[in-house]
């Protein structure tokens, strides 16, 4: 990664300095995707799956887990370790009937000196559910009305 900035001065013969800093990142995790969209009809059901893979130069454990509200969503981590590859899978699920849309974080402490706490935000937008159909004129319903 590079980054410039440009600093300016009073000294007249150096009044614009460009600064450059550059170096490798080092990822502390991989997150994907790195948000939660849950989209859907309300009363179906409407998750999405999120893995969090830990990168070996910072190995961690996730301590807890919360929601900023999670009055809409209830969530659940599982730990997975396949091929020399671990992490968590992390499963996010709507709770919401009312038809809307609404945000969260969730905030996954880490038991690492490097970063206390991973961060995931999850947006939702609950659609109306289709209309059952009306009964044909003449034709009596299922109720006999």
């Amino acid at each position: 990664m590079k980054k410039q900035i440009q600093v300016f001065t009073s000294d007249p013969a150096n009044n614009r300095i460009i600064l450059s800093i550059s170096g490798k990142v080092l990822n502390f995790a991989k997150i994907a995707p790195k948000y939660a969209r849950l989209v859907g009809k309300s009363g179906t059901d409407i998750q999405k799956k999120i893995t969090i893979t830990r990168e070996k130069a910072y190995p961690f454990k996730i301590t807890k887990a919360k929601a900023r509200s999670g009055k809409d969503i209830a969530f659940t981590i599982e730990e997975f370790s396949n091929e020399g590859v671990d992490g968590y899978i992390l499963t996010i699920e709507n709770k919401r009937e009312a038809t809307g849309r609404y945000a969260d974080t969730l905030t996954l402490m880490t038991d690492s000196p490097v970063k206390s706490a991973l961060r995931v935000p999850v947006y939702g937008q609950i659609i109306a559910a289709d209309p059952r159909p009306a009964s044909a004129p003449g034709q009596k319903n299922a109720t006999g009305g």
